[in-house]
């Protein structure tokens, strides 16, 4: 598998790295707020004109016809630039849409930015698992309606709709529902008789999600990348006794393993990105991006912090925030532990597992 980046796909890298740098906060000050965030409009307005909303959708319905590869190199800049936007969770409710049974006349405003659909598949109180919702849905001559509570990854009052799961008695199965002007409240959305369009399957959440995981992980590893670049200037420009603090070796040997995580991540959200464009279902693969990503990050981001000493805590320092950023990521669409389990399950389906393959 070659990952070399093809001049196409190195473009679209170098766009949007220098679209991405002039987005940057600059500062920041101590008053920096926990939690989801409102959106940034200026921010997803610029990413919008450049075509990353419509990367996984196709050109036949206004978008750029591209794959997760792309989705990843776009990401990794976002991330690395800290720009903290809803990208991943947009991915994965676009792809939704695109590519389900209904809401085909929101895509092009999703493309051009004008409407933001995000998606709201966990629920208060319970582990994430969207494939089994307490939420419920009913089902008239008039079509579908959905009742129960909903937790999104991000603020959800300035989203025009979102996509979630239910229950389909009826039907006795699962499926992923688009629905229009939620009344939400933060990241948080109740459902009393909701009016929703039936989307499709449990393999539609599927595609949704794995593409949303490859956003994720190009994300983290951009936030890895960038504290990874400045703890290595702070070794070489801080001085203790006189010289460096790249002199001592332990400190050198520290940044070497945070190279190899990053490296680790970087080959594992490549080779994810381009398995998941030839089998959008294969949700092993995203397990396993998600699982490497969530422990390379904290490694990352934990050792970037304490190699940086007491200005690695701060508020104004980027380091700090690139390692919030990762802990977010880890518990994004599933934590560490939930796609382990995910992954542990799999096994039994195998007679024999080659554990160097």
């Amino acid at each position: 598998m070659d990952f070399a980046y093809d001049d196409e796909q190195k473009a679209l890298q170098s766009a949007v790295r220098e679209m991405a740098n002039r987005l940057v906060p600059q500062e920041t000050s101590g008053d920096v707020p926990v939690g989801p965030r409102p959106l940034d409009r200026d921010a997803w307005t610029a990413i919008a004109e450049m075509g990353l909303l419509g990367l996984p959708i196709s050109e036949d319905a206004g978008g750029m016809g591209a794959s997760p590869v792309e989705v990843s190199i776009a990401a990794a800049e976002l991330g690395a630039a800290r720009l903290e936007l809803p990208y991943a969770d947009a991915m994965a409710a676009a792809v939704m849409i695109a590519r389900g049974e209904g809401g085909d006349d929101l895509l092009e405003s999703i493309v051009d930015g004008s409407s933001v659909v995000l998606t709201a598949l966990a629920e208060p109180g319970r582990a994430w698992d969207p494939e089994h919702p307490e939420a419920t849905a009913t089902k008239s001559d008039d079509g579908w309606t959905i009742t129960g509570h909903k937790l999104g990854n991000n603020d959800l009052t300035e989203a025009d709709a979102v996509v979630t799961t239910a229950q389909c008695p009826d039907e006795g199965c699962t499926c992923v529902f688009l629905v229009r002007e939620p009344k939400a409240s933060g990241a948080s959305v109740s459902f009393e008789s909701a009016e929703a369009i039936r989307l499709g399957d449990l393999d539609l959440l599927t595609e949704g999600l794995n593409v949303g995981i490859i956003a994720l992980g190009g994300e983290a590893l951009g936030a890895m990348g960038a504290a990874l670049r400045s703890t290595v200037e702070y070794l070489k420009t801080r001085k203790q006794f006189g010289v460096p603090l790249a002199a001592f070796q332990t400190l050198t040997q520290r940044a070497a393993d945070m190279y190899v995580s990053v490296e680790l991540a970087r080959s594992t959200v490549n080779f994810a990105s381009m398995a998941i464009t030839d089998h959008p279902g294969d949700s092993a693969t995203a397990s396993r991006l998600k699982l490497i990503t969530g422990r390379t990050g904290r490694h990352v981001g934990q050792e970037a912090i304490q190699l940086h000493g007491g200005i690695g805590m701060t508020a104004e320092y980027s380091v700090g925030h690139h390692t919030t950023r990762l802990t977010q990521i880890e518990h994004t669409f599933g934590d560490s532990r939930y796609h382990l389990a995910r992954l542990t399950a799999g096994v039994r389906e195998h007679d024999m597992v080659d554990v160097l393959a």
